[in-house]
């Protein structure tokens, strides 16, 4: 089936369903065959998903080639699931929003596999740790190409399967195992919503097809289109690491740190920006469902912002910033400025994967050490990781003119022009934040004099981490390109799927908003080198004088704790209660009574029969006895 205008596909078209296949097969290869690959594994796994990139680019460059009204195309596999009337078939989809999310899955996800061709050497379960990124990349392909909710449910699951697989892959380590399950046990919370989401639109609509769904003649009510959107949010806060659900994130920091680039940066937890996006028509028949997505995303975007500015674990504070950073595309998407929100999860796809595998050129350097406490002057011993990590700070504190100035920028710029007052001024707040904790952590890491042994015996990473490093790089500095406001390029190339947006006159003038934009990011940067970069202040004395607001921010406002003593407590007494009395005394001990008394009829019954002809015969004679009087009783 094809759009309107679309007569003949383009071959590159015909072969989307190359773009998912081809990393299923690296993961198949590596997964029965990866050890005897060795070192070839990785090359095999990454090549094989820069074929799905290079797809992807010529699926572009013809979807670029048509006009706006006829980008869209929907590739039949074959059919999946009929039931009754229900009808749901293996189809994906090619328009605007899908090929913009299938570029940034393969495209950064094939320089994070190269990444991790050096980064991983030397593991044992080499081929294994391949096979799972790219079963992972297979999944996030299906559930963004997907023409269904069904199909893209599969994809979701798939994702946090892969991404148990891989935050656990060290399961060795107590903590790594731990940070799986909590990773799978909490977003399972809002996959469990997402699904009765689904159940409601084949109960109201009777088809999970987006073309359907979404389109105008749905027939939902404003509840209906309500209740569906809350749930499928759900799923999204679950996914995308969003207030109250955020809890996993922080500790998935566990995995090795090309899964934190891959998963936790560039894909996975954009799935719920992703979601929302795909799903607005329902959102916007809500609208109240809209206004959730804008509070809960800008709770999230304060609320990690402050806790990453006492981080230690120089990983952890890219976990709290990357949960705040999604907090700023919901923001954007509560307030229907979609393609704004795309924007930012391409930029943020950029320069958070190069901080991540930055940051994980630190770890390497610095032989495993991970506390920034004990860093420190790295500049001087890792100058091209210095280089690239500073780019990449500097565009998420919103530095123009690179891609996160313009990235959050837009955004602030919406909320201002829409009349969102305090949209814009806690926006911006949040935006100090960043700055501020960005810094901390490149002040702390990289200037002043070495803090440890480890520090001093730093060496830089090899070329096979550091090219794609630059390459990240260069797409955080320039990726400006692709938006300059709401008129840019990739708004205008998203408008056939979310539609054109409308900016407000309210507001500040453009002018002030880009003034008061660089007062609060120099600000930010200019306290945090005043504090850790400028020698004149001893930053650990400061932090021991306010100990409790730093023991508060360290702890993430006691989420976590609130979390084990209202949830993890009650649940563990339950647990023990439901194992050593339910199931020890009750269930057993109703097992266990049934063969006692079988035992001990058993032992009766043994002494009954002795063997004794005198004693079979006695017996025999009191039976006689007991029938005659009881027939003599009767009569």
């Amino acid at each position: 089936m094809s759009a309107a205008g679309l007569s003949a596909p383009p071959d590159s078209f015909a072969l989307v369903w190359l773009v998912p296949a081809l990393p299923l097969a690296g993961a198949a290869i590596n997964l029965f065959v990866g050890k005897r690959l060795g070192r070839w594994a990785g090359w095999l796994a990454s090549a094989l998903l820069a074929g799905s990139f290079v797809i992807s680019l010529a699926i572009l460059s013809h979807l670029l080639g048509l006009t706006a009204d006829s980008r869209l195309f929907v590739q039949h596999l074959f059919d999946w699931v009929t039931v009754g009337s229900f009808r749901a078939a293996a189809d994906l989809r090619i328009d605007p929003l899908s090929v913009t999310m299938i570029l940034v899955v393969t495209g950064v996800g094939t320089l994070i596999h190269v990444y991790a061709i050096g980064y991983m050497d030397g593991d044992p379960r080499y081929g294994r740790f391949f096979a799972y990124l790219n079963l992972f990349a297979f999944f996030m392909l299906v559930l963004v190409l997907a023409e269904n909710y069904l199909l893209l449910y599969v994809g979701w699951e798939g994702v946090g399967l892969c991404s148990y697989l891989l935050i656990g892959f060290w399961f060795e380590r107590k903590s790594a195992a731990d940070a799986a399950k909590k990773a799978f046990i909490t977003t399972r919370v809002g996959d469990t919503a997402m699904m009765v989401g689904l159940a409601l639109i084949v109960v109201h609509v009777g088809t999970l097809d987006f073309s359907s769904v979404l389109g105008s003649d749905a027939g939902l009510t404003k509840g209906a289109a309500t209740a569906i959107s809350l749930l499928l949010f759900a799923g999204a806060i679950g996914k995308s690491a969003q207030v109250p659900l955020h809890v996993w994130l922080p500790d998935a920091m566990e995995g090795p740190t090309p899964v934190s680039a891959l998963i936790h940066a560039a894909t996975m937890v954009t799935a719920g920006v992703y979601l929302v996006v795909r799903s607005h028509a329902l959102f916007e028949l809500s609208g109240t469902a809209l206004t959730v997505v804008l509070v809960i995303g800008l709770v999230t975007a304060i609320y990690a912002a402050t806790a990453a500015l006492a981080q230690d674990d120089i990983k952890r504070v890219l976990a709290y910033s990357t949960v705040s950073q999604l907090g700023y595309m919901f923001v954007a998407a509560g307030m229907r400025a979609y393609a704004a929100a795309m924007f930012m999860l391409v930029a943020h796809a950029f320069y958070k994967a190069l901080l991540f595998l930055g940051a994980g050129s630190v770890i390497h350097g610095m032989h495993d050490e991970q506390d920034m406490k004990e860093m420190g002057g790295l500049r001087r011993r890792m100058p091209l990781t210095a280089t690239v990590m500073i780019v990449g700070a500097l565009s998420l504190a919103g530095v123009i003119p690179l891609a996160g100035y313009f990235a959050k920028d837009t955004i602030l710029e919406i909320a201002s022009t829409s009349g969102r007052t305090l949209v814009y001024v806690l926006g911006t707040a949040g935006a100090l934040l960043s700055a501020a904790y960005i810094g901390r952590l490149i002040f702390l890491t990289f200037f002043g004099e070495e803090r440890s042994e480890h520090a001093r015996a730093a060496h830089e990473s090899p070329a096979i981490m550091t090219t794609p490093l630059l390459v990240l790089a260069a797409g955080a500095a320039v990726g400006g390109v692709l938006a300059t406001g709401v008129e840019g390029k990739l708004p205008t190339f998203l408008e056939p799927v979310v539609g054109v947006f409308a900016e407000g006159g309210a507001g500040l003038a453009k002018g002030a908003l880009v003034a008061i934009a660089l007062v609060v990011t120099a600000t930010g940067l200019l306290v945090t080198w005043f504090l850790y970069g400028s020698g004149r202040v001893d930053w650990l004395a400061v932090r021991v004088r306010v100990a409790p607001l730093h023991r508060f921010l360290q702890r993430a406002w006691y989420v976590d704790d609130a979390y084990a003593a209202v949830v993890g407590t009650p649940a563990k007494a339950a647990a023990a209660f439901t194992a050593y009395v339910v199931d020890a005394r009750v269930v057993d001990g109703a097992v266990n009574g049934v063969g006692i008394l079988v035992r001990r009829l058993a032992n009766a019954g043994r002494r009954v029969q002795t063997g004794f002809v005198r004693n079979y015969a006695l017996a025999f004679l009191l039976g006689a006895v007991a029938i005659l009087l009881y027939v003599g009783v009767r009569f």
